[in-house]
This record gives C-alpha cells, structure tokens and sequence, in this order.
C-alpha cells in the first residue's frame, strides 16, 4: 500500500507530496511524488503507484520502473536515475516524513 502526504510547496511553488511505503524488506521509506523523466506525479492522476506484482513503482504518465528499496529507475525513459528519496523517523507509532532529502 501507498499512502500519499502533502508537504508544503517547493521554490517555485509547487506542491510537495510524499509517497509513503514499505520496500521489500518491510523498512518504512518514502519519495517526492514526482517522475525523474518529467515533472509529474508518478500516478498520473489515477491514484495507482505500484506494479501489478506490487514489487515496483510505477510512473503511470511514462511507464518509468523504479525499485522500493532506493528508487531506482530500472526501465524507462529515465532509467539509471533514482527517485527523490526522503527523510524518514519513527516517533512511538507516527511515522514523520521530511521535505528535506534524506542522507
């Protein structure tokens, strides 16, 4: 499952939403919702991040693969770069997530 978290806006004014996560080991990560090929949200609108098999997101404008685990573009028109990876911290049960990227 895919959760979605508006963070605020960037620079030039765009809305900054994070996809929240679990790669495949079960580590909780989260990435810009925005596609490495083109500035747009990877479920094109639709609401659909991952893969039929659910081991990938997916960028539902440009068909871009990326793994879980780092965001790794596999396949695609961007393939070889990765998503905007972000902060991640547990705080008891909460799960806080930072516009900032992560180290």
């Amino acid at each position: 499952m895919v959760r979605t978290a508006h963070l605020g806006h960037d620079e030039q004014g765009r809305p900054i939403t994070a996809l929240l996560l679990r790669d495949e080991q079960g580590a909780a990560v989260a990435y810009r919702n925005m596609c490495r090929h083109l500035p747009v949200p990877l479920d094109g609108g639709t609401g659909r991040f991952l893969s039929e098999d659910r081991a990938h997101l997916v960028c539902g404008t440009h068909g871009a693969t990326y793994r879980l685990r780092d965001g790794y573009c596999i396949e695609g028109p961007c393939a070889g770069r990765m998503l905007h990876r972000l902060r991640v911290s547990l705080r008891g049960a909460d799960l806080y997530v930072s516009p900032e990227p992560a180290s």
